[in-house]
């Protein structure tokens, strides 16, 4: 199908997905350090540099690119559409209704973007005959894994869109159609984003194992189309999009007003999109749960009562070696444990050779309980903490401040809440390079996005949760900037509650 319907209304700027995902984020950065700004789209700050690349997922450095809702950039505002200019409807609207249709027109202007960028990763690598010849059907099938199908389905979304802006320029909506498509995106997006974690491995491998693919992805993204873009910023592209999707329809919750239908099609449309995602993340922790562990019990002994592993519903909190201090009476003042924090049961180890456990002791959560430990007859040992098991209450220590938080907090198995109040005017972080969590109970953030800080560790780590879902883990500050104006911390809290009591209400 035709990426564009109707070129007067979406002149074709050429502007790639990822450039439009890295300006309109480092626009809302910059928005978080002024207080003066109500609307996100309705002041011209110039993008900022784009960030160092996100961990794990690198992307080359890119020329800065005006915001595709800013002035330098001719009719990509919906109030800069010459049909919006000629009409008399224009002078009638109210500030919050303009910036409403403004959040509206960004989902199709960013979908136009999207398409593009689709259209590139299916056209110029996936049918790629010199690439595919490189590859075995299962590798091609990790690689790619149903990109087409995402793109087909896309250029659908965005045909639906265009024809409703087309119907109605002045007063058009897209929460419907949004919530028309959340079953189709669904069939696509997840099986899409459960695979991320084959894709990654299996480009990586090839990358490094394949100096045929290597030569060939190389010569690929050196072509013009790609705008010095690579392979793998195309790959994460369904992943972007979805989670950016429900963050536009967050906006337009926020700006349409309470109790109206359109105010009721927003927000069904906001949880079909957070139910999509939710599916996705399941989908993900399933898969890797299980894998890990089939792995684990093929190198677990049980020294004493042995414990099945393998179970549907077990997942990992956390993992991670100690050193456990031992009684005066022991010959040994101090040994190496291992521990592994299910969401049922805690597993008490021995590392063996060879990378393999020893299981000393095992327990139901249930009767696990952590508590802080000073040691008078030790004052030079930190980092110390109780553990109270069924059978046994060994001191542990960890090598830094935040491993022993992190254990305290995932063995408590208390989770923060936003205090939306404001009451102890928590601190409040915003994330300026995307980051990808390595542990189950870290968090995964975008740029822009904003987490209230609960507490943080003497060693630059920091426990939050995310305002605009609610959820929680924690996350190296290096990634981090802090909102130091307390009127954009109140606003965004304001933001937070305003959508959790609309979708509260419906």
């Amino acid at each position: 199908p035709l990426l564009v319907s109707f070129p007067p209304l979406l002149p074709d700027t050429a502007q790639l997905y990822q450039q439009y995902s890295e300006a309109a984020q480092n626009i809302e950065i910059k928005r978080q350090a002024r207080s003066d700004v109500v609307s996100v789209y309705g002041d011209s700050i110039p993008s900022p540099s784009p960030s160092p690349p996100p961990a794990c997922r690198p992307l080359p450095p890119i020329p800065p690119v005006p915001h595709p809702h800013s002035l330098l950039q001719s009719a990509t505002l919906w109030r800069e559409l010459p049909g919006v200019q000629d009409s008399t409807e224009l002078e009638k609207l109210t500030d919050d209704q303009r910036r409403l249709q403004e959040v509206r027109f960004e989902v199709v202007t960013s979908e136009a973007s999207y398409c593009r960028s689709l259209d590139i990763v299916v056209e110029h690598f996936v049918q790629s005959k010199p690439l595919g010849a490189l590859l075995t059907t299962q590798e091609r099938n990790w690689l790619f894994s149903r990109l087409a199908d995402v793109r087909a389905i896309s250029h659908s979304f965005l045909s639906k869109l265009e024809e409703r802006v087309e119907t109605d320029i002045m007063q058009f909506t897209v929460c419907d159609i949004i919530a028309r498509h959340c079953q189709r995106f669904k069939m696509v997006y997840v099986p899409y984003l459960t695979n991320q974690s084959y894709q990654d491995a299996t480009y990586q491998r090839l990358m490094n194992e394949n100096p045929g693919f290597r030569r060939n992805v190389e010569r690929l993204e050196r072509s013009p189309v790609c705008q010095r873009l690579p392979l793998r910023s195309f790959l994460v592209l369904p992943f972007q999009r979805i989670t950016r999707i429900k963050l536009l329809v967050q906006n337009i919750v926020k700006r349409t007003t309470p109790g109206t239908a359109a105010a009721t099609q927003a927000i069904k449309s906001l949880k079909l999109l957070e139910k999509l995602i939710q599916q996705s993340n399941d989908s993900i922790t399933e898969m890797k749960s299980i894998e890990s562990l089939v792995s684990l019990n093929a190198k677990v002994d049980f020294e004493g009562r042995t414990l099945p592993l393998i179970s549907q519903s077990r997942r990992l909190v956390r993992e991670g070696p100690l050193t456990e201090l031992m009684d005066n009476c022991q010959k040994e003042t101090e040994r190496s444990v291992y521990l592994h924090l299910f969401n049922d049961y805690l597993l008490l180890s021995l590392l063996k050779e060879g990378g393999r456990f020893t299981v000393i002791d095992h327990c139901p959560v249930s009767d696990v309980r952590a508590e802080n430990f000073g040691f008078k007859l030790h004052s030079l040992q930190k980092n110390l903490f109780r553990l109270h098991m069924t059978h046994r209450s060994p001191v542990l220590r960890t090598d830094t401040q935040s491993d022993k938080l992190r254990w305290m907090s995932a063995l408590s198995r208390k989770n923060p809440e936003i205090d939306f109040l404001g009451v102890k005017d928590l601190p409040q972080m915003q994330c300026i390079r995307a980051i990808v969590s390595q542990q189950p109970d870290e968090l995964s953030l975008e740029k822009a996005d904003i987490i209230q800080v609960h507490q943080q560790s003497s060693d630059h780590w920091v426990q939050g949760i995310r305002l605009s879902d609610r959820q929680h883990g924690w996350v190296p500050e290096s990634h981090l900037e802090t909102i130091i104006n307390p009127k954009v911390r109140q606003r965004n809290l304001e933001d937070a509650l305003k959508l959790t009591t609309a979708t509260a209400a419906v």
